[in-house]
């Protein structure tokens, strides 16, 4: 017994190891019909890039002066007419969209796929017409294609590139629209997923090197769970403390003290959170959620003149005490909506991800809402007993 009572957490920790190394290869494998794909152009390497879904596969072959490269590149689209794919390589020292040269297959209006190379600027950023145009790697050869029944689109192409571009650590970026003019794409969509389809590989042992977008995700998470800890979470327990332990209907000697703790860590964690924010839209000038940006501005600020309540407070016995009361009561119950309305703001914007964080908050506002619903009635039950004790006559003996 002793052996099967032993050995129940070392098989839970291997089925556990079991599950994640399982998701792992599932998330770094290429898919079935990519495979197949990749056997049929006659290519060895292949990786599952981390975001829109889209794989790449490819050869090298290394000459004295030039690197020959061919490449496939797919990922699922919908046979509406008009949608896009792009990928390319960019020189310059980190990955980025601007400064790529990429090749770019669209699905024309009358169902056939064209397949031309473009030069990503600054400009095409801005919303200028992105229209075809040489690029200084050279295109061999170049075929787009369009696997109806499995809604798979794919580029494949051999380039041979300058000595500038170094295939020990290449910068590429890949792309998805769903809309487009001719030869012209439009712009596609700014979800998170898009923003980060960029990284460095190495084309000679299929290692990332640096990962810009993955950095990015780790530094959201970070964010969004700080926010949620500290402005969405400690923040309204401090409210619920001083609401319901202050005088009615449960007088607390400490009430005060663990008010002040939690408004002081939920602000503190708050504001951790809305700096790095801050870091992630500095470092995605060109891609901004000003909705976010703004409520978040707005609440940070109204918090901190909050907090300035610490030391700034009126007495007691001074007149317009009562008034700042009422102003600190409705300021602090109209950020606690706020800072809700910008959670829900900020977890929208992590498609395709989304739905986890969604429903993990509204899992936690609603057991902040059982907390109080159970105090307010209870309030209220208390508030109706001691009324009607007072309105009892008392009993005299006859």
């Amino acid at each position: 017994m002793g052996s099967s009572t032993g050995g129940g957490p070392v098989i839970f920790i291997l089925a556990l190891f079991s599950v994640l190394s399982t998701s792992i290869s599932q998330f770094s494998t290429c898919s079935d019909e990519f495979l197949q794909l990749k056997r049929e152009k006659n290519i060895t390497f292949c990786k599952k890039l981390p975001t829109l879904g889209a794989e790449f596969a490819w050869n090298y072959y290394d000459n004295q002066n030039e690197t020959h490269i061919d490449i496939l590149f797919g990922a699922r689209l919908p046979s509406d007419t008009g949608s896009w794919l792009a990928w390319g390589v960019n020189p310059n020292q980190s990955p980025q969209m601007v400064g790529t040269r990429a090749l770019i297959g669209i699905r024309q209006p009358n169902g056939t796929l064209a397949l031309g190379t473009y030069n990503i600027t600054a400009d095409t950023k801005l919303g200028c017409k992105l229209q075809p145009s040489r690029i200084d790697v050279t295109v061999v050869s170049k075929h787009a294609e369009y696997v109806s029944s499995l809604d798979y689109f794919a580029i494949t192409a051999t380039l041979i590139l300058p000595p500038e571009y170094n295939i020990s650590r290449l910068n590429h970026v890949w792309q998805v629209g769903y809309d487009s003019d001719e030869m012209q794409p439009k712009k596609h969509p700014t979800n998170l997923p898009n923003v980060d389809s960029t990284e460095t590989i190495n084309l000679k042992n299929q290692e990332t090197t640096c990962c810009i977008g993955k950095h990015r995700r780790h530094l959201r998470t970070v964010h969004g769970i700080l926010n949620i800890v500290g402005w969405g979470t400690f923040l309204p327990i401090g409210v619920i403390i001083a609401r319901y332990y202050r005088v009615y209907p449960n007088k607390f000697a400490w009430w005060f003290h663990f008010h002040v703790s939690c408004q002081i860590i939920g602000y503190s964690l708050g504001s951790i959170g809305w700096i790095i924010g801050l870091a992630l839209g500095r470092a995605s000038k060109h891609y901004s959620f000003q909705t976010h940006r703004l409520l978040a501005i707005f609440i940070f600020t109204f918090t901190t003149l909050q907090m300035l309540a610490l030391r700034l407070k009126p007495k007691r016995k001074d007149e317009y005490r009562k008034f700042w009361d009422m102003y600190h009561h409705f300021l602090g119950y109209a950020l606690l909506a706020l800072i809700s309305v910008n959670i829900f703001e900020g977890i929208a914007i992590l498609k395709p991800h989304q739905l986890v964080w969604k429903w993990a908050y509204i899992g936690l506002l609603g057991i902040l809402a059982i907390v109080t619903l159970g105090f307010e009635t209870y309030s209220w039950c208390k508030f109706i007993s001691d009324k009607k004790k007072k309105g009892q006559p008392t009993s005299t003996k006859s």
